[in-house]
Protein backbone atom coordinates (compact mmCIF):
# COMPACT_ATOMS: atom_id res chain seq x y z
CA UNK A 1 0.00 0.00 0.00
CA UNK A 2 2.84 2.75 1.02
CA UNK A 3 4.41 1.42 -2.10
CA UNK A 4 1.59 2.32 -4.52
CA UNK A 5 1.30 5.65 -2.85
CA UNK A 6 4.88 6.22 -2.89
CA UNK A 7 4.54 5.63 -6.68
CA UNK A 8 1.78 7.78 -7.20
CA UNK A 9 3.52 11.03 -5.31
CA UNK A 10 6.67 10.02 -7.32
CA UNK A 11 4.58 10.02 -10.71
CA UNK A 12 2.60 13.29 -9.17
CA UNK A 13 6.10 15.13 -8.42
CA UNK A 14 7.46 14.30 -11.96
CA UNK A 15 4.86 16.46 -13.32
CA UNK A 16 5.15 19.02 -11.04
CA UNK A 17 8.74 18.72 -11.65
CA UNK A 18 7.99 19.40 -14.94
CA UNK A 19 5.77 22.51 -14.50
CA UNK A 20 8.50 24.18 -12.39
CA UNK A 21 10.82 23.87 -14.88
CA UNK A 22 8.01 25.12 -17.44
CA UNK A 23 7.74 28.08 -14.79
CA UNK A 24 12.06 28.70 -15.06
CA UNK A 25 12.06 28.81 -18.94
CA UNK A 26 9.12 30.58 -19.66
CA UNK A 27 10.55 32.93 -17.67
CA UNK A 28 14.22 32.48 -18.69
CA UNK A 29 12.63 33.35 -22.45
CA UNK A 30 10.72 36.14 -21.27
CA UNK A 31 14.18 37.55 -19.76
CA UNK A 32 16.10 37.27 -23.19
CA UNK A 33 13.85 39.72 -25.15
CA UNK A 34 13.87 42.31 -21.80
CA UNK A 35 17.60 42.55 -22.09
CA UNK A 36 17.39 42.94 -25.87
CA UNK A 37 14.63 45.37 -25.72
CA UNK A 38 17.36 47.18 -22.83
CA UNK A 39 20.56 47.30 -25.49
CA UNK A 40 18.19 48.41 -28.20
CA UNK A 41 16.27 51.26 -26.10
CA UNK A 42 19.76 52.33 -24.58
CA UNK A 43 22.05 52.51 -27.36
CA UNK A 44 19.88 52.75 -30.54
CA UNK A 45 17.11 54.87 -29.54
CA UNK A 46 19.10 56.66 -26.60
CA UNK A 47 15.99 56.17 -24.47
CA UNK A 48 16.86 52.94 -21.70
CA UNK A 49 13.44 51.20 -21.10
CA UNK A 50 13.26 51.81 -17.25
CA UNK A 51 10.95 48.78 -16.80
CA UNK A 52 13.42 46.76 -17.62
CA UNK A 53 15.56 46.44 -14.41
CA UNK A 54 12.18 45.59 -12.12
CA UNK A 55 10.68 43.28 -14.83
CA UNK A 56 13.78 41.47 -14.93
CA UNK A 57 14.21 41.15 -10.76
CA UNK A 58 10.80 39.59 -11.01
CA UNK A 59 11.73 36.91 -13.61
CA UNK A 60 14.87 36.17 -11.72
CA UNK A 61 12.78 35.01 -8.46
CA UNK A 62 10.72 33.47 -11.23
CA UNK A 63 13.22 31.16 -12.92
CA UNK A 64 15.16 30.07 -9.51
CA UNK A 65 13.07 29.36 -7.22
CA UNK A 66 10.93 26.68 -9.08
CA UNK A 67 13.85 25.12 -10.44
CA UNK A 68 15.51 25.03 -7.44
CA UNK A 69 12.07 22.81 -6.19
CA UNK A 70 13.03 20.62 -9.26
CA UNK A 71 16.28 20.21 -8.44
CA UNK A 72 15.37 18.57 -5.42
CA UNK A 73 13.08 15.63 -6.96
CA UNK A 74 16.05 15.02 -9.67
CA UNK A 75 18.66 14.81 -6.85
CA UNK A 76 20.94 17.71 -8.73
CA UNK A 77 21.30 20.00 -5.67
CA UNK A 78 24.21 20.95 -4.27
CA UNK A 79 25.48 17.92 -2.03
CA UNK A 80 28.60 16.40 -0.83
CA UNK A 81 28.05 12.96 -0.56
CA UNK A 82 31.73 11.30 0.44
CA UNK A 83 31.00 10.71 3.75
CA UNK A 84 27.54 8.96 2.68
CA UNK A 85 28.62 6.84 -0.41
CA UNK A 86 31.87 5.71 1.92
CA UNK A 87 29.31 3.56 4.40
CA UNK A 88 27.70 0.45 3.96
CA UNK A 89 24.31 0.60 1.85
CA UNK A 90 22.02 1.15 5.10
CA UNK A 91 23.99 4.02 6.51
CA UNK A 92 24.19 5.84 3.35
CA UNK A 93 20.22 5.71 2.92
CA UNK A 94 19.61 6.93 6.77
CA UNK A 95 21.87 9.31 6.43
CA UNK A 96 20.39 10.28 3.22
CA UNK A 97 17.14 10.01 5.19
CA UNK A 98 18.18 12.87 7.29
CA UNK A 99 20.15 14.61 5.11
CA UNK A 100 16.01 15.03 3.25
CA UNK A 101 14.59 15.68 6.36
CA UNK A 102 16.37 18.77 6.76
CA UNK A 103 15.73 19.96 3.23
CA UNK A 104 12.24 19.21 3.97
CA UNK A 105 12.57 21.40 7.43
CA UNK A 106 14.29 24.17 5.30
CA UNK A 107 11.98 24.31 2.74
CA UNK A 108 8.86 24.01 5.35
CA UNK A 109 10.59 27.38 6.87
CA UNK A 110 11.23 29.21 3.30
CA UNK A 111 7.35 28.90 2.24
CA UNK A 112 6.33 29.95 5.87
CA UNK A 113 8.44 32.81 5.35
CA UNK A 114 7.91 33.34 1.69
CA UNK A 115 4.46 33.75 2.50
CA UNK A 116 4.85 35.97 5.36
CA UNK A 117 6.57 38.17 3.03
CA UNK A 118 4.29 37.89 0.53
CA UNK A 119 1.06 39.01 3.30
CA UNK A 120 3.14 41.83 4.53
CA UNK A 121 4.25 43.49 0.84
CA UNK A 122 0.86 42.37 -0.94
CA UNK A 123 -0.32 46.41 -0.40
CA UNK A 124 2.58 47.69 -1.92
CA UNK A 125 3.03 48.30 -5.53
CA UNK A 126 6.77 48.17 -7.97
CA UNK A 127 7.06 51.36 -9.56
CA UNK A 128 7.36 51.35 -12.97
CA UNK A 129 5.42 48.00 -13.86
CA UNK A 130 2.57 48.81 -11.31
CA UNK A 131 2.01 45.52 -10.13
CA UNK A 132 2.42 44.05 -6.39
CA UNK A 133 4.88 43.51 -4.70
CA UNK A 134 4.21 40.44 -3.30
CA UNK A 135 4.53 38.82 -6.59
CA UNK A 136 8.20 38.75 -5.60
CA UNK A 137 7.59 35.91 -3.16
CA UNK A 138 5.13 33.61 -4.93
CA UNK A 139 7.85 31.73 -5.99
CA UNK A 140 9.84 31.34 -2.57
CA UNK A 141 6.31 29.63 -1.90
CA UNK A 142 6.01 27.27 -4.54
CA UNK A 143 9.75 26.67 -4.06
CA UNK A 144 9.30 25.63 -0.33
CA UNK A 145 6.51 23.32 -0.91
CA UNK A 146 8.02 21.70 -3.81
CA UNK A 147 11.01 21.09 -1.66
CA UNK A 148 9.07 19.79 1.47
CA UNK A 149 6.78 17.73 -1.11
CA UNK A 150 10.07 16.23 -3.10
CA UNK A 151 12.08 15.69 0.09
CA UNK A 152 8.94 13.59 1.79
CA UNK A 153 8.66 11.83 -1.77
CA UNK A 154 12.16 11.13 -1.49
CA UNK A 155 12.19 9.74 2.07
CA UNK A 156 8.94 7.22 1.12
CA UNK A 157 10.99 5.77 -1.76
CA UNK A 158 13.87 5.30 0.59
CA UNK A 159 11.71 3.15 3.08
CA UNK A 160 9.92 1.77 0.21
CA UNK A 161 13.15 0.27 -0.87
CA UNK A 162 14.67 -0.36 1.98
CA UNK A 163 14.71 -4.67 1.35
CA UNK A 164 16.77 -3.62 -2.30
CA UNK A 165 18.92 -1.06 -0.43
CA UNK A 166 19.54 -3.27 2.17
CA UNK A 167 20.54 -6.20 -0.89
CA UNK A 168 23.03 -4.02 -2.67
CA UNK A 169 26.82 -3.29 -2.12
CA UNK A 170 26.13 0.27 -2.23
CA UNK A 171 23.60 3.15 -1.71
CA UNK A 172 22.15 5.11 -4.77
CA UNK A 173 18.95 7.28 -5.21
CA UNK A 174 19.05 5.39 -8.43
CA UNK A 175 19.24 2.13 -7.42
CA UNK A 176 15.75 2.81 -6.20
CA UNK A 177 14.19 3.90 -9.37
CA UNK A 178 11.59 1.64 -10.86
CA UNK A 179 13.61 0.05 -13.76
CA UNK A 180 16.84 -0.14 -11.67
CA UNK A 181 18.15 -3.89 -11.86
Amino acid sequence: MLTQCTRMLDRLGAVLSKIFNLIGGIALVLLIPSFAWLVYGRYVLNSTPTWVEQVSLLLMVFITFPVAAAGVRANNHLAVTYVRDSMPPQVSAVLAIISYIGMAVFGYFMAESGLMLARFSWTKIIPIIHISDGWRFIPMIICGIGMVFFSIVHILRILCGWQKISQSTFYSDDLLDEDAN
